[in-house]
């Protein structure tokens, strides 16, 4: 309801008036707000008042009050009308209010509702800050460098600045600098309007600055940037055409990668920037400003010198590169060397002064040489500031000399990435990577292969804003090195292909051509070509890219089988409609080897699994799911026509590849667009709201006892290669507890334990409070198959069980039980992801089969069986008039790149429907029109990658408020609360209803000695009385120091490669690592995720390398001594790993990676006493 105010004082504020207007309305107890109604959101409402164009006034004596609803306006007005009502004085005049008929903009009336009321007193103190900061910095000087020591200088002397590309704006050109507290960044822009020059903007973020320094030389006063990535570059024409319309606003700037050809050359090894100001007095000015802005205060009172050095001459870098391609046959120690070089590490003087060492590396230790590099670039990056790179150099090779790396287990291989930002290259690994055909077919050249991901400067994906054309920039760089290749360490890439899991991660696989033993030449066209033939999608360069993917799919190999055990059958199709897409059949036979190829790959020899009924495979030019038939005799694959994507070349023999074996169900959870949906579709907040308090409080009695804590780790997949869940069982069983009740039980606790329980409990809890992540109880996550009954009736097979329409079949089997469960009854079944109100179907499920039919699924476990599964029409792709090129597929990744929508789609879908299920809209939520364009649109950017349509960023429909509901700020850094609202959903009050605990500060054990422990002391006498027991001499021929240095070493490395932090040297905490999580915020969720995932992969090659070195190679098969051996060189481990923490502790460096190492051994001294038997039973 709108209001005229009339009376106004000339010379009040809308801050005033706002101020006097929130007594009456915010009054507690008052008119409005109750004592009960205490911590209820308050009302917000608007004052406008009508600005004098004249100036001299404030205001022209009148103005608007605009309220939130009818209600609120009515009990207003009664209050302040007439002589006896409230009196709202504000200067020297009392306010009058008279109501208006004018309808309130809609956007207006839902900002009123749900945004937050702000405090006018804050809000002018945030409008004096800009205000404060609305002035301009004259600069005189850009330059563009890198810090660095010069070689007198000694450990307590600040670094020196080395100008690679500086532009004088003296005299000849126009800078300045300014701060924008509503972005928080600074913007330093050069460039002369008035002269018809391009204005280019350099953009520091305040979150990329590490530090600053300010200072005098020789009278000129500067500001040095030390920054984490390099700046934002950005173009804008002055002088472009404009129309008078909103497009004048949208594209005006470009993002480029320099701001001169100059600046081009040395970008992508140099990016942080000193300015010189013009001006008597901006020194102390810029100092004020950062005060203002609450951002660090710059260090003042050192001079850091400034020359250019040219570490970055065409000549230099040459050199550089002729020294890299004489290293030809040992091309992984030339990557280190140029990671080295691009990542920031050395400049090429001191890359020349470390040449001959490197040399002499390669000369006496080759087989050594890389690994010893790939920890140098590592340790060098963050070496203290006293220590040269040289000195560096010869502490690693003394140290690290002789350490293995892990070496890569079937299915697994390192793998060298790259990741390309607008301005440089940013070399990482080699790490483990999971394998696929390609990879495989060339064993023993893996490192001819390259991963590159294309990113930002910050590692996340592109985001531009709507002024800013990023697109046309993602062309030139990204599609310039797809459509040409780059030379790195020497050698040339080409592009190849991509995965389809890693295009979605904006992530392809390049390629050096090379010379094979009997293949001759491989390049990225013999690779292409010998995959398959391709005519029946060429004219689509995305679905032509997508087939092509399949042979780069992450799998692991199992059986190969012949031709003739092969074959192809129609699909199950009734009155026009396909229900066996993409679903085939494995004999029994083929299933069991299938099943025990994998067996003999898996860590734990698939004893904690149950035997696959289904698998997802891939299978030349066939993909999808087959489920075992046991109607199938001998070895039998068949495969579908719906699976066959491409033709093959007419192999003899080909390998099955297993996408996914099905070895348990999973537990599906709730998520915020599932909750959305179930809540539009009549699903009560309180249902949420008890399953969320069941989920915390299981994370929050993890303290309580180890079979809790187990538990909670066992429940949400967490610590799963230490085994850590395992190893706390047994102790228990040996009276080892958490909080000991009885004289007899010890207490198993350490300050390390303490500190895994509450990194495990903050990562259950904050995926609860962030992403609504809850288990859903008594349900599962199983993959679908079809009911092949139709297809055996055709066949002329008789009394044949069909599943009836709107049926399904579920037999549950989890690892352990003794008997499987039939589901029965009605259910709810959805797929994956919701985003559809009809994506969510109520079904039933009809439990065990009968026995007098032929059912071709009653032995079936762990999937779903339909009686129809149509899937959603595909649409008819995007196809181009000539066969498609490699070059069109390069262009498609561009587009793709440009048009990655599906994450955006789908936070604006559950962020409408939360606005518009209120009643200031309508009470639709997901049904309402704009969440369900925003599902088709979904449903388009998900298919976009096969079907090459993609989605028109201004086909989405945009939000009618800039402000975002409050569980959008879960991962978000220092979010300002003004710029959110209180969400009434169930996702609101989920977020709210959780309060996180950081993680408490690690208080190191004090340890009079190794094996004083409580652990140990009830292990002792068990490990005594079987090393006694053994009818041989010792064996034990372990160098237990060389196996902990190589442990500690790729620790190390894989914490530091995947910390989301930025700061030199920073790495993951070991309780992050022990317990398989990351804890950092990030903006972007899949980033993170994916990062989890492979740090995962890496420690679980380098437990499983571990673990292999001390256990004989069967524990089934071993004989007594030898379980007793490695019982013995267990036991040394666990040992030695406390007389590391003790050393280190008693140094004071933290011990850090000795009690993860702890955790490792005892894991194998607890399985070795299992094994013979000293073990109490486990079962739960």
């Amino acid at each position: 309801m709108e209001f005229i105010i009339r009376n106004v004082d000339f010379e009040v504020t809308e801050y005033e008036i706002t101020k006097k207007i929130a007594e009456v309305l915010h009054a507690c107890p008052g008119p409005f707000v109750s004592d009960a109604d205490a911590q209820q959101r308050l009302i917000n409402f608007r004052v406008t008042l009508e600005k004098n164009e004249c100036g001299g006034v404030r205001n022209k004596g009148f103005g608007s009050l605009r309220l939130p609803s009818k209600d609120v306006g009515l009990k207003f007005r009664r209050l302040v009308d007439g002589e006896d009502g409230i009196t709202i004085k504000v200067g020297k005049k009392r306010l009058k209010f008279i109501p208006t008929t004018k309808h309130i903009p809609n956007n207006l009336l839902v900002t009123l509702a749900k945004a937050p009321y702000v405090d006018p007193d804050i809000a002018q103190k945030r409008q004096e800050k800009i205000d404060a900061l609305s002035s301009y910095f004259r600069i005189a000087k850009v330059q563009i460098g890198i810090f660095y020591r010069p070689k007198d200088a000694t450990p307590s002397d600040p670094r020196a600045f080395s100008a690679e590309w500086q532009c004088n704006l003296s005299d000849t050109g126009l800078g300045w600098l300014n701060f924008e507290y509503e972005h928080k960044l600074i913007r330093a822009k050069v460039g002369d309007p008035a002269r018809g020059e391009l204005l280019y903007s350099l953009i520091i973020t305040f979150a990329n600055i590490n530090k600053m320094a300010v200072g005098y030389d020789f009278g000129n006063q500067y500001i040095c940037f030390d920054m984490f990535t390099p700046p934002i570059v950005e173009r804008e024409d002055f002088n472009r055409t404009l129309t008078g319309s909103h497009s004048d606003q949208k594209n005006y700037r470009e993002r480029v990668g320099a701001i001169h050809p100059g600046h081009e050359q040395i970008a992508p090894y140099a990016h942080q920037i000193r300015i010189v100001l013009s001006e008597p007095g901006d020194l102390e000015k810029f100092q004020q400003f950062c005060k203002i802005a609450e951002l660090r205060p710059p260090i003042y009172g050192i001079r850091i010198e400034c020359i250019c050095q040219g570490f970055f001459t065409s000549k230099k870098l040459a050199w550089v590169q002729r020294w890299l391609k004489s290293l030809s046959s040992d091309w992984p120690v030339a990557f280190q060397i140029e990671a080295l070089l691009r990542n920031g590490v050395a400049n090429t003087n001191e890359l020349e002064d470390l040449r001959p060492r490197i040399d002499e590396l390669i000369r006496r230790h080759r087989p050594f040489a890389a690994a010893i590099m790939r920890y140098f670039v590592l340790k060098a990056a963050a070496r203290p500031p006293g220590q040269t790179i040289h000195k560096c150099f010869e502490l690693v090779v003394q140290a690290k000399l002789g350490n293995v790396r892990p070496q890569a287990p079937a299915g697994r291989f390192y793998c060298h990435r790259v990741t390309v930002t607008p301005t440089r290259l940013i070399l990482e690994g080699p790490n483990i990577l999971q394998s696929n055909r390609v990879i495989r077919e060339y064993e023993g050249y893996e490192g001819n292969f390259i991963r590159v991901d294309f990113r930002d400067e910050d590692r996340l994906q592109y985001r531009w804003d709507r002024e800013v054309d990023g697109a046309s920039f993602v062309r030139r760089r990204v599609g310039g090195l797809l459509n040409h290749g780059f030379e790195l360490a020497g050698k040339h890439f080409d592009f190849l292909a991509y995965s389809s899991s890693a295009l979605r991660e904006h992530a392809v696989w390049f390629v050096s051509s090379f010379q094979h033993d009997t293949k001759g030449l491989v390049n990225a066209h013999t690779i292409r070509s010998s995959l398959g033939d391709f005519s029946g999608c060429i004219y689509s360069p995305s679905k032509y890219a997508a087939r092509m993917a399949q042979a780069f799919t992450a799998t692991d190999p199992s059986v190969k089988i012949h031709r003739s055990q092969w074959s192809e059958m129609p699909d199950i199709v009734e009155n026009g409609v396909m229900f066996s897409d993409g679903v085939g059949t494995v004999s029994n036979e083929l299933g069991d080897l299938i099943w025990q190829t994998l067996c003999d790959a898996r860590r734990d020899g698939g004893a904690h699994a149950v035997k696959p009924s289904a698998y997802q495979i891939r299978f030349l030019g066939f993909k999808g799911v087959v489920a075992v038939d046991k109607q199938l005799e001998g070895i039998q694959l068949c495969l579908r026509e719906s699976m066959n994507k491409f033709k093959d070349h007419g192999e003899e023999y080909a390998m099955i590849e297993i996408a996914r074996p099905v070895v348990k169900p999973n537990t599906p959870h709730l998520n915020r667009p599932l909750i959305t949906v179930l809540e539009d579709r009549g699903a009560s907040k309180d249902t949420f709201m008890e399953l969320q308090q069941k989920v915390v409080a299981e994370a929050r009695t993890a303290h309580d006892s180890v079979e809790l804590f187990a538990a909670l780790l066992e429940s949400h997949g967490l610590s799963p290669t230490f085994r850590l869940a395992s190893t706390l069982r047994k102790l228990n069983t040996l009276g080892l507890k958490l909080n000991p009740t009885h004289l007899h039980h010890r207490n198993v606790d350490t300050p390390f334990l303490a500190q895994l329980r509450a990194c495990a409990i903050n990562h259950v809890l904050r995926a609860v409070k962030h992403d609504a992540r809850i288990p859903i109880p008594n349900s599962y996550m199983l993959m679908g198959v079809t009911d092949e009954g139709p297809a055996y009736e055709k066949k002329g097979h008789s009394n044949v069980f069909k599943l009836p329409p709107g049926k399904i079949y579920a037999c549950v089997h989890k690892p352990g039980d003794s008997e499987p469960i039939w589901l029965h009854g009605p259910c709810m079944i959805s797929r994956s992801p919701v985003i559809h109100p009809g994506d969510v179907q109520q079904s039933y499920a009809i439990g065990k089969p009968p026995t007098d039919k032929l059912c071709l699924f009653s032995h079936l476990k762990n999937v779903v069986v339909f009686a129809s599964t149509a899937s959603y029409p595909s649409g008819k792709p995007f196809t181009i008039e000539q066969p498609s090129t490699i070059d069109d597929v390069c262009n498609f990744v561009v587009e793709y790149i440009n048009s990655d929508v599906v994450g955006l789609v789908s936070d604006k879908h559950i962020t409408i429907a939360g606005k518009a299920g209120t009643q200031i809209i309508s009470q639709d939520g997901t049904f309402n029109e704009s969440c369900l364009k925003l599902a088709a649109l979904h449903s388009q950017a998900v298919d976009y990658p096969k079907n090459g349509w993609k989605v028109d960023i201004e086909d989405i429909p945009r939000s009618l408020i800039p402000y975002k509901p409050d569980w959008h700020a879960a991962e978000v850094e220092s979010p300002r609360p003004t710029d959110y609202y209180e969400s009434d959903r169930a996702l609101g009050h989920l977020y709210r209803n959780i309060q996180l605990d950081d993680i408490p500060t690690y208080v190191p054990q004090q340890l009079e000695k190794p094996l004083s422990d409580a652990i140990s002391i009830t292990l002792r006498s068990l490990v005594k009385r079987q090393l006694e027991r053994r009818e041989r001499p010792s064996k034990l021929k372990v160098s237990m120091d060389s196996i902990y240095s190589a442990y500690l070493d790729e620790l190390i490395y894989v914490a530091t490669c995947h910390t989301l932090s930025r700061i030199p040297g920073a790495h993951l905490r070991e309780e992050e690592i022990v317990v398989g999580t990351i804890l950092a915020k990030c903006s972007q969720k899949r980033f993170k995720t994916d990062r989890i995932y492979a740090m995962r992969e890496c420690i679980s090659v380098l437990i499983r390398d571990v673990r292999g070195r001390m256990l004989p190679e069967s524990m089934e098969n071993a004989s007594l001594d030898e379980v007793r051996d490695s019982l013995e060189i267990g036991w040394s481990a666990w040992a030695l790993s406390q007389e590391k923490y003790k050393e280190s502790h008693e140094q004071g460096k933290g011990g850090y990676g000795a009690q993860s190492f702890g955790l490792v051994a005892l894991g194998v001294v607890l399985d070795c006493l299992e094994q013979l038997q000293e073990l109490p039973s486990t079962q739960t």
